[in-house]
């Protein structure tokens, strides 16, 4: 996420979904199909209905529209799931942006996961509603790739060999409550960006626009993953910036898009040269800060911008 392509941008959400009639122009549903269905702010196209146009596709050998088709399903079911078996309009407005204009969704993803994070922390264990997979990769990469560098430098392309066995959720839970901070990998030996996306314009850190809300991320809080020397974030890197998308927030929201305009990368003459250490800043501790949630993207109770 911190390296994005700077040539194509991100997905940002402008007030309104795109027309779902556009959608299907791109994957080649017929119009009688692409009606959305739900009630409230649940409306989307079925997944059944998804998979019954692939295989139409896949019948016809048209191969473009599958792979676009499939990509949609992507979107609805993996990266941004909201409802069960449902691709909901929300995902098709970040495909979109993505199919026709490049625009990266990973900013999107990671902010829909905090938000999602933050949420079940006030609801004190809500269901998780977010990326589950992206939680899964970041979880075994940097606590069991590790002892396997020799034979996998990159795991997160190798991500499928890196030998870890089948667990039950009990199994899990009793694995992890055994964890301590030496079993963590901090340090990503395998990606060593040289320039590194530390805010937007004005704001001190970055706001992340997800499909249906916003929350900062201070990315001085991963200095250390990425080799570079540990900084205690001021106060205002770790802004409670958070807010839904709705009519209370318009204002916030365009002035986030705005920001999104000016993203500053900071590299070897900002950050110093890769390495691992600590310093302090004023009267900060001498040790790395852990992250916590509210530290992350601050909680989340509709605050608004500065």
């Amino acid at each position: 996420m911190l390296r994005w392509p700077k040539s194509t941008g991100v997905y940002v959400f402008h007030g309104n979904y795109v027309a779902v009639e556009r959608v299907a122009t791109q994957v080649k549903l017929p119009s009688r199909s692409s009606a959305l269905v739900g009630n409230g702010s649940i409306k989307g196209w079925k997944l059944a209905m998804i998979e019954d146009h692939l295989s139409s596709l896949a019948g016809g050998e048209d191969w473009l529209a599958f792979n676009k088709t499939l990509a949609l399903a992507v979107f609805g079911t993996i990266l941004f799931p909201f409802h069960a078996n449902t691709v909901d309009h929300a995902a098709m407005d970040a495909f979109f942006a993505w199919d026709m204009h490049m625009k990266s969704p990973v900013p999107a993803i990671l902010a829909d996961t905090l938000l999602s994070v933050n949420l079940s922390q006030q609801k004190q264990g809500k269901t998780i509603r977010c990326c589950t997979s992206l939680l899964y990769v970041w979880g075994i990469t940097h606590f069991y790739a590790s002892s396997h560098m020799g034979t996998l430098p990159d795991p997160l392309r190798n991500f499928s060999k890196i030998p870890v066995s089948r667990r039950y959720a009990s199994e899990w839970k009793q694995v992890m409550e055994q964890w301590s901070i030496e079993h963590f990998t901090w340090v990503c030996p395998w990606f060593h960006p040289s320039n590194v996306l530390m805010r937007c314009g004005s704001y001190p850190s970055i706001p992340l626009m997800g499909l249906r809300g916003c929350i900062a991320y201070s990315p001085r809080l991963a200095m250390r993953q990425l080799t570079r020397t540990q900084i205690v974030p001021t106060k205002e890197e770790l802004g409670g910036l958070c807010f839904s998308f709705d009519s209370e927030h318009q204002r916030d929201m365009h002035a986030v898009i705005r920001v999104w305009e000016r993203p500053i990368y900071e590299g070897d003459r900002e950050l110093g040269k890769p390495r691992v250490s600590v310093s302090t800043r004023g009267d900060a501790p001498t040790h790395p800060p852990l992250a916590q949630p509210q530290s992350q993207g601050g909680c989340c109770k509709n605050k608004s911008m500065p």
